[in-house]
């Protein structure tokens, strides 16, 4: 039974992340402001902004959010939203399952993580290996010539 509404939102970070601990386990929480378009009189304007209390509950992605996302950053997340009011103001949180980056307005560069035997997640920098040499048990790394249907 789900406790919330599936749901994917896309605006912009109010704060910085934030990193906690809860029960033992590193979360971290992150504030975004969607601003809805509505047609008034036949025009387009912004709706008052909707501010949503997202939590990341997976590790390796809260640890990522810390470390890559900052306020006034261009965001997106899919999670389950629940609401409740309080002093009749309506709060909308989300347990975020996705946190990611829409690249209509971010540029990206992406950097393979690599397991080892634990399972454990070994970050390296950029400029260690090329995309270009990606060997051929890299799933996504495929051969060029080929084509990629």
């Amino acid at each position: 039974m789900l406790n919330g509404i599936p749901s994917l939102i896309i605006g912009n970070l109010g704060r910085d992340p934030e990193f906690q601990q809860v029960n033992g386990k590193q979360i971290s929480r992150i504030s975004i402001g969607v601003t809805p378009r509505v047609k008034r009189q036949g025009q387009w304007q912004d709706a008052p902004v909707l501010w949503y209390r997202v939590t990341v509950w997976d590790t390796f992605q809260a640890e990522h959010v810390l470390n890559s996302l900052h306020k006034g950053d261009r965001v997106g997340a899919y999670g389950l939203v629940t609401s409740d009011e309080y002093q009749g103001k309506t709060n909308l949180d989300m347990s975020a399952d996705i946190v990611f980056i829409p690249l209509d307005r971010n540029d990206v560069t992406i950097i393979p993580r690599q397991q080892t035997g634990s399972q454990q997640p070994q970050y390296r920098s950029p400029q260690a290996q090329p995309r270009a040499s990606q060997t051929q048990s890299d799933p996504w790394g495929g051969d060029p010539d080929e084509p990629a249907f």
